[in-house]
């Protein structure tokens, strides 16, 4: 859970806790340069937090992940926005919402469709 400090800097206790209780999961890339934390929702695999480098030459394996376990879309959550769009680089998302944040930066949400 160290890991994943820098990603999640408010909801830290609560995303150990979905993780320990099984509602999250956390994974980490073959090449172990990246921690992801995942949370199913129907059809959709929502990511929670990505910590570590590389998210771009990540991209097929998350893909492969998601489709194997039967996920129509992705959803990213981030108020990292840059970092976020370099890793999604040359895919076909959509902003699907941006939340305004007054002391924490503003969260912006992507979906990737799979099919």
């Amino acid at each position: 859970m160290q890991a994943l400090k820098p990603a999640l800097p408010f909801a830290k206790g609560t995303i150990k806790n979905e993780i320990i209780n099984g509602i999250s999961q956390l994974y980490s890339t073959n090449a172990r340069n990246l921690y992801i934390v995942t949370r199913p929702e129907g059809a959709e695999l929502v990511i929670v937090a990505v910590v570590g480098k590389n998210l771009l030459s990540a991209q097929q394996e998350i893909i492969n992940f998601a489709k194997i376990n039967g996920f129509k879309t992705i959803r990213f959550h981030t108020t990292q926005i840059k970092r976020l769009k370099k890793g999604l680089r040359g895919l076909n998302y959509q902003l699907v919402e941006h939340k305004k944040r007054f002391l924490r930066g503003d969260e912006y949400v992507y979906r990737l469709r799979l099919y």
